[in-house]
């Protein structure tokens, strides 16, 4: 699900995707998704849609997506979900090559996302982060280089287990991470969100949540193969 090379100046991916009733699928991809360096009047683009269907469900857990220096990233999700589809989707970023002493030396980051479920909308996001202008802050205000992840939750199972939900997530936090978890405006839709000082430790409660979300939905996890 990510380029081989990564993403360079100009470069642009549309993804559209539907998971139709009885069907169950899991996209991930096997490293993670770098944005490289590019002029100054560049730009990547990744456009994706994705479509469950009730009934369906659809896990999408991509690897981490790195923001090189002086690179310029726009994502834009539509997440649609019909009544009585189970959905989990997760993005994890990361502001640079920390192992190289790189972090928030992007350009520009722009990130927007919007979620219906049973049409009707449950929850919008815009991120618009440029370093140049010091828009970061509240991303690095935990530590000088934090690893940010999101994770949608979404299926009408999660609606009597709301308290194990949010009791699992905020067990999670401690020094080395930050957890937040609230319930969308619409449907049996939450989201929590992560900032971790270490990829391991946000990739450790990323399982945990991944795992507590599919005793409670009834499903068995595909083995993602990461280590």
């Amino acid at each position: 699900m990510c380029p081989t090379a990564g993403m360079l100046g100009g470069d642009q991916v549309e993804l559209d995707v539907e998971i139709e009733s009885g069907a169950a699928l899991t996209l991930s991809n096997p490293s993670s998704l770098r944005i490289h360096k590019m002029d100054l009047d560049e730009d990547s683009l990744w456009d994706q849609t994705f479509k469950v269907d009730s009934e369906a469900f659809l896990e999408c857990n991509p690897e981490w997506l790195i923001l090189q220096a002086e690179s310029a990233f726009t994502q834009r999700t539509r997440l649609e979900v019909e009544d009585g589809g189970e959905l989990l989707f997760i993005e994890t970023l990361a502001p640079g090559r920390i192992a190289h002493g790189e972090a928030f030396a992007f350009r520009r980051f722009r990130n927007h996302l919007s979620l219906r479920y049973g049409g009707r909308l449950a929850a919008v996001e815009r991120h618009d982060i440029q370093t140049a202008r010091n828009s970061h802050r509240s991303w690095s205000a935990q530590s000088p280089a934090p690893f940010y992840a999101s994770i949608v939750m979404a299926s009408p199972k999660l609606e009597s287990n709301a308290h194990s939900i949010w009791q699992t997530l905020h067990e999670l936090s401690s020094e080395s991470i930050e957890v937040g978890v609230s319930r969308l405006a619409s449907g049996p839709c939450w989201n929590a969100k992560l900032l971790a000082t270490n990829p391991s430790r946000a990739r450790q409660a990323i399982a945990t949540i991944r795992e507590h979300y599919y005793r409670v939905i009834g499903r068995k996890a595909s083995d993602l193969r990461r280590h």
